[in-house]
């Protein structure tokens, strides 16, 4: 299966409550668990994070990218790009 990163950016003035990192971060562990989450973090100087998954296309992997309550919440702006592994 095709790799997919995940960019969100954090939307300037808006700031997640607990409960809406609590509700990402359980959506990440959600994806891990079904294991087509590789790797999850957050930029060190505050402007988002970005993760990456595996879907069968760019659709899937937007529907998933969508289904973060971040994005659905309108908390982060989000991108999704397909991305060729090299090692």
């Amino acid at each position: 299966m095709p790799y997919f990163v995940v960019i969100l950016e954090a939307i300037p003035g808006v700031q997640p409550t607990q409960e809406q990192r609590q509700s990402h971060l359980n959506h990440l562990a959600s994806l891990r668990s079904r294991g087509i989450l590789h790797a999850a973090g957050r930029f060190k100087d505050g402007t988002g994070g970005l993760y990456i998954l595996e879907a069968k296309d760019m659709e899937e992997a937007k529907n998933t990218a969508w289904s973060d309550p971040y994005v659905k919440l309108g908390l982060r702006k989000c991108s999704v790009k397909e991305w060729e592994r090299a090692y």
